[in-house]
């Protein structure tokens, strides 16, 4: 290899492997995203007649409460920008894209909107399933003050 002589010179060697790498790089980005966005689009045809009224209604047949299955599904639309209908099988961190601090964050939030105690003993298994997620909450006992009214 010849050693360069100048800065010029070493940067001119270097632009063809530079360029290559960046050019693979940019090409997978780019699939990955569309991978992505045709991922949801389907989700959203498949998924095109639920909504937040018949994800609740549907779990209340299985007994969940439903202000509690419709608030978890409107937390998950709007605060953790889930863009496509959301069903109780599909999982937190695979179909929703949730990592563990954003779990955490969900449970925290929708426990203290709903006037529920975030007890950790509760959670025996980890929370895969947005079901999960539910039953976890309905299971918290209600805050003391907000019970008794």
């Amino acid at each position: 290899m010849v050693t360069p002589t100048n800065l010029y010179l070493w940067l001119s060697q270097q632009a063809w492997p530079a360029a290559i790498i960046c050019s693979i790089i940019l090409v997978t980005y780019v699939a990955a995203h569309y991978s992505a966005a045709s991922r949801r689009r389907e989700l959203t045809r498949k998924r095109e007649g639920v909504s937040e009224e018949s994800f609740a209604e549907y779990l209340t047949q299985f007994g969940f409460d439903p202000v509690i299955a419709a608030a978890t599904y409107r937390y998950l639309q709007q605060v953790q920008r889930v863009d496509f209908p959301i069903l109780p099988s599909d999982s937190l961190d695979e179909d929703l894209g949730l990592g563990l601090e954003e779990v955490d964050q969900t449970v925290n939030d929708l426990t203290a909107a709903l006037k529920r105690e975030w007890n950790p003993g509760l959670a025996h298994a980890p929370l895969v399933t947005v079901e999960d997620l539910i039953r976890l909450i309905q299971a918290s006992p209600r805050i003391a003050s907000y019970a008794a009214a």
